[in-house]
């Protein structure tokens, strides 16, 4: 359940200040009755003081005017209040009233408080310090979205600001505005609801008046124009509330007045600023998330290419699957049309399979349907495992591809499955791959062109965080359904490290089965990637194995800064940096070896964490995503028959097992069953049972 905002609890503290800044609060209010009387709270509950209060409204035609005026009657006479009422409306322009509230003001500092939204109490506690620069002009903050009933919707709202996922505005700052529009509004307006922004009143009536030529964008317009001669400061912390319903006033503009008014607003800053070619990229970025957008013939949706998924029933802290919403995502926002089709289990429903990606991984705008009764006729078709290729070759689509994660054969024993699962590469479909080295199989083996994203990371979560404590710890992804994660292996490593580090700490996570463990660790079970980071910045070395294709988590763990320790098998030597993680032999007391000696080399561990940091910030997710939708755009336009040149990008030798690990490892031997690995296909039954089970239940009625 989403969490909703209350404003009234917790409130906090009036400061009291000898000679506080004139601050004028301007309220534009046109029907919004229902959110008017938390707006004037959020306002008079502010802790730094309010000096003026305006209310204009602009000849609402519901009962706002009666509202607002029955609450007036209750504002303490210390704050100066207007309330002006419009005799005409006028005409949507909200601008003008921007301009109206502004001459009306007599602050030397100015909050357009939008009448449907909400703030935090200290809000402009928080905004008002960074005007002790007298070059700051504007002063905005972090806004949390909401809906019309006040639930949360998302604590951030850097999915709309931070488009190429940068991390830019994870810290709070102060500088020039000429810098903020060359790295940021030449883009996109970044600052995306004017009740963040308090502003040092100067005249801006030319200003004003030439936004009001634009039906999206003129706010844009003015802050650009605003920021040619200032600073501007952006506070990280998110003290506004933001309201998204259906009756925002620019829910019905059409798309292709937007996307002219993005092209021109770019093209000006582009003619004002020596843009560099990064920025330009961002640019033409931003304008092809409109392309297909604009078809000034008919409906603006009909000349978009289709791409159909068939993926396989998504599954709790399923990465494979979280790379797929991903990069569907990805094609959505570049313009492409995307629908996913789920196997079915017997139980789920298009609308449960929705939910459980949204919450799962992330929020997808693609249609999700269980089964493969395709709606409609495809450009692309995209299997995405094995089990989906004999259903992917009957259905129909203009070209058919391939998205590779992994090298599946390796999760069977030679024989049927193996070959049938290996074959799935013979059919003929275009593949593209995430990382170099499933490429290079591709087209070395199967001799298949195939082109390949970088491995990446959300620089957003994964992150150096300097309020987390290092710890005598070390962590190990420990996922015991996944026969490539090697659980056994991995734990015989930790006993043996445990043994010659008694007082190492040890974490495991990445899954919520349960099991005891021989040595002293604590299991953290499934956490959110946020928990993940933070796990990371506290521990001195990670341990992820692969024994199949390069997982993503070392990448997430060296843009945390924490030293790696893997496998070293050919899977990862063509993606991992041989500068940012250590390959050891596949054997536990190699393993151990390897987490010893970064251990006991703190000079090492650290370079290795520096170099980590410093290669990922070349990989954020969004450089795979544009790689990515490149990928498909030649596909769908080419013959896409040539072949990359791959080279190894790990070139040293792989670590070996220390005698000293050795001797722990001798120690550690007892008698028991030779070690048989065979939970992976147990867990496989044991799902397809407990499905069979809920089917069986669901025809009876018992349950839901």
């Amino acid at each position: 359940m989403n969490k909703k905002i209350d404003i009234y609890k917790n409130q906090k503290k009036k400061l009291i200040i000898d000679n506080p800044k004139k601050v004028s609060v301007i309220i534009p209010n046109y029907n919004y009755e229902d959110y008017i009387i938390e707006r004037i709270d959020s306002i008079l509950m502010q802790t730094y003081p309010i000096y003026e209060l305006i209310i204009l409204d602009d000849c609402s035609t519901d009962n706002s005017v009666n509202v607002i005026k029955e609450k007036i009657k209750s504002i303490p006479s210390d704050i100066k209040i207007q309330f002006i009422v419009n005799e005409k409306n006028s005409g949507g322009c909200v601008f003008k009233q921007w301009e109206k509230g502004f001459n009306i003001a007599t602050g030397d500092f100015i909050w357009i408080a939008e009448a449907d939204d909400s703030a935090e109490n200290n809000f402009v506690e928080e905004l008002i310090k960074a005007f002790d620069d007298p070059e700051v002009i504007l002063s905005y903050c972090e806004s949390a979205r909401i809906d019309g009933n006040n639930l949360l919707i998302r604590a951030k709202s850097d999915d709309l600001y931070d488009m190429c996922r940068t991390g830019e505005w994870n810290k709070s700052y102060i500088w020039d505005g000429k810098k903020e529009i060359i790295e940021h509004l030449s883009v996109t307006n970044t600052i995306l609801n004017v009740s963040s922004v308090m502003w040092r009143k100067q005249d801006y009536k030319e200003i004003f008046e030439k936004a009001g030529e634009y039906r999206v964008a003129g706010d844009w317009y003015i802050y650009y124009n605003i920021l040619k001669n200032g600073k501007i400061s952006w506070n990280c912390k998110p003290l506004n509330y933001y309201r998204k319903h259906g009756s925002s006033v620019c829910t019905d503009i059409k798309a292709e007045i937007e996307f002219g008014e993005i092209c021109k607003i770019q093209d000006d800053i582009s003619n004002l600023y020596d843009l560099p070619k990064e920025i330009k990229d961002k640019q033409e970025l931003r304008r092809s998330f409109m392309y297909p957008l604009i078809n000034k013939k008919g409906d603006p949706m009909d000349n978009r290419k289709k791409i159909a998924w068939v993926m396989p029933h998504p599954g709790k802290g399923s990465g494979g699957h979280r790379t797929i919403i991903q990069n569907v995502n990805a094609l959505i926002n570049a313009g492409y049309k995307c629908d996913i089709y789920v196997e079915e289990d017997g139980v789920s429903t298009s609308q449960t399979v929705k939910e459980k990606v949204n919450s799962w991984y992330e929020k997808c705008d693609a249609g999700i349907y269980v089964g493969f009764d395709m709606k409609e006729e495809y450009d692309l078709l995209f299997a995405t495992g094995w089990q989906t290729i004999d259903f992917v070759k009957k259905l129909p689509a203009k070209k058919k591809a391939y998205f590779i994660q992994d090298f599946e054969p390796w999760f069977f024993p030679m024989g049927d499955q193996y070959l049938i699962t290996e074959n799935s590469y013979r059919y003929g479909f275009l593949p593209v791959t995430i990382g170099k080295w499933l490429s290079y199989k591709m087209q070395n083996e199967f001799n298949t062109s195939s082109k390949y994203f970088d491995f990446g990371a959300d620089l957003n979560i994964y992150k150096p965080l300097n309020n987390v404590k290092k710890e005598n710890a070390i962590c190990f992804v420990y996922q015991p359904e996944k026969p490539r994660r090697c659980d056994y292996i991995g734990l015989k490593a930790l006993k043996i490290v445990k043994a010659l580090k008694p007082d190492l700490k040890i974490y495991l996570y990445g899954s919520n089965a349960q099991a005891t463990f021989e040595f002293d660790c604590e299991n953290l079970n499934i956490i959110p990637i946020e928990k993940c980071n933070e796990l990371y910045n506290k521990c001195k070395v990670g341990l992820c194995i692969s024994a199949s294709n390069p997982s993503r988590i070392p990448f997430e763990m060296m843009a945390a800064g924490l030293p790696v320790v893997e496998l070293y098998r050919e899977n990862n030597i063509y993606d991992l940096p041989d500068e940012g993680v250590l390959l050891s032999e596949p054997t536990p007391e190699a393993i151990a070896s390897a987490i010893v000696y970064l251990l006991e080399n703190p000079e090492k561990a650290k370079e290795m964490s520096d170099f980590g940091i410093k290669y990922m910030k070349d990989f954020p997710l969004d450089k795979g995503f544009k790689q990515f939708i490149k990928i498909v755009d030649d596909m769908l336009n080419t013959k896409y028959d040539e072949k990359s040149e791959i080279e190894l990008l790990y070139k040293k030798e792989p670590f070996k097992a220390t005698e000293e690990s050795m001797q722990a490892g001798l120690k550690q031997i007892k008698q028991e069953p030779i070690y048989i690995d065979n939970h992976g296909s147990i867990y496989r039954f044991l799902r397809r049972v407990k499905h069979f089970i809920k089917k069986c239940l669901v025809k009876l009625k018992l349950v839901k």
